[in-house]
């Protein structure tokens, strides 16, 4: 379907698409597409309750971000997509964003929008009736498998609100290694073309201002960029490769181990050693053995990332995963050691879908303790993890 403009009241220039949801449509929910895994509490993602949208950065064909926000209109078959900051694309922009679909497919990526991700769905609901009931059959992911890789390397050996803190931070430092934000340059252009200082934000208003219809959108545009662009993207391997360990230190990511494993994979891929594009073609133990070559991926960082690209034999084994069989499933002496015998005990009739079954368990444990994970203020969000965690967290 062609771009159109927005004619919503909208408080800055934006583009609206839509994105089909094909045979899904009739079931889809964009609430429990999101809301369903850690990842989408995780910056830059940021899930808007009151309105169900879910908004971050995407990248567009040169690789400029741009804020993407995507919601479900209501009875209706698509997902609404919509770009803030312009209203009008490049043709190359509309090919890739429409036609070469880089940010459709980043959009479906996430929401596992796809022929493929439907068919395992029906799969997993005929042999599991509750998940059907509850609507629940895929797990929310990020736009790129590079993000996937170095999320799940944040997710190991510390707590989740230090993994909350890490991501937020990689997100500060991309905004920082491109000047500041992407709408920088463009403020003082724009002042320049209005031929005078820009004013304060609190002045900047199009009542307030005596210019033409296209200024106004100028400053609208900046006003607004100011208050929504305030994190970054999630870094790409580009953007990576050519830092140090010591840089990322003194920009306060405070990755520990990890940043020596993040900046080695993101060198590998951009000197090609890595090629991330062609997972699909491998066989799944092929797979399993090129993932555990990465340095820095072990097994439960392997293992999620398998749940990334849609494969859900193999359950992450954490701390987290022993704390629920033991709890959950009333295994007290399971440890990490053990858990893969129980996990192949308990979940092994759910094949090859073991992955899916243990996490809406996880799911709903987390709901039942802290409430519907979509209507949870984001500032909570360091809470949803286990009991014990919560304790030593809130004191």
């Amino acid at each position: 379907m062609a771009p159109k403009r927005d004619r919503n009241k909208e408080e800055e220039p934006s583009m609206e698409m839509y994105l089909p949801l094909g045979e899904s449509a009739s079931s889809f929910n964009l609430a429990k597409a999101v809301c369903n895994h850690g990842f989408f509490m995780m910056a830059p993602n940021l899930w808007i309750p009151s309105t169900k949208t879910l908004e971050r950065p995407l990248r567009l064909s040169d690789a400029m971000s741009v804020i993407v926000r995507v919601s479900h209109p209501r009875k209706h078959d698509s997902l609404r997509v919509l770009v803030l900051g312009t209203n009008s694309l490049s043709p190359q922009d509309q090919q890739v964003l429409l036609v070469k679909t880089l940010t459709y497919a980043q959009v479906a990526r996430m929401l596992r929008i796809s022929k493929e991700d439907e068919r395992k769905l029906r799969e997993f609901h005929k042999i599991h009736s509750r998940a059907k009931k509850k609507g629940f059959g895929s797990v929310f992911r990020s736009p790129s498998l590079f993000e996937d890789l170095v999320k799940s390397m944040l997710l190991c050996n510390c707590r989740w609100k230090r993994t909350l803190d890490m991501a937020k931070a990689l997100c500060d430092l991309q905004l920082a290694l491109n000047g500041g934000s992407d709408h920088q340059k463009g403020k003082q252009s724009i002042s320049k073309m209005i031929g005078r200082r820009e004013p304060k934000r609190k002045n900047v208003t199009n009542e307030a201002i005596d210019i033409n219809n296209e200024q106004q959108q100028m400053v609208s545009y900046t006003n607004s960029l100011e208050r929504r662009r305030q994190y970054g993207n999630f870094p790409s391997s580009k953007e990576l490769a050519n830092l140090d360990e010591e840089e990322l230190e003194r920009k306060n990511c405070y990755l520990g181990y990890r940043a020596f494993y993040i900046l080695e994979l993101a060198k590998r891929i951009e000197t090609g050693e890595i090629k991330l594009e062609n997972h699909n073609e491998d066989d799944y133990d092929k797979l399993i053995r090129k993932l555990k070559c990465i340095k820095g991926v072990g097994s439960f960082t392997c293992d999620n990332v398998l749940m990334c690209l849609g494969f859900y034999e193999r359950v992450p084994i954490d701390t987290e995963t022993v704390r629920h069989l033991q709890e959950f499933h009333g295994r007290k002496d399971c440890t990490i050691r053990t858990a893969k015998k129980y996990i192949s005990k308990i979940y092994g009739k759910y094949a090859p879908f073991q992955c899916l079954a243990y996490w809406l368990e996880l799911l709903e444990f987390y709901e039942k303790k802290f409430g519907k994970l979509s209507q949870m203020p984001h500032s909570n969000y360091y809470v949803v993890t286990g009991a014990a965690e919560v304790e030593k967290l809130t004191q």
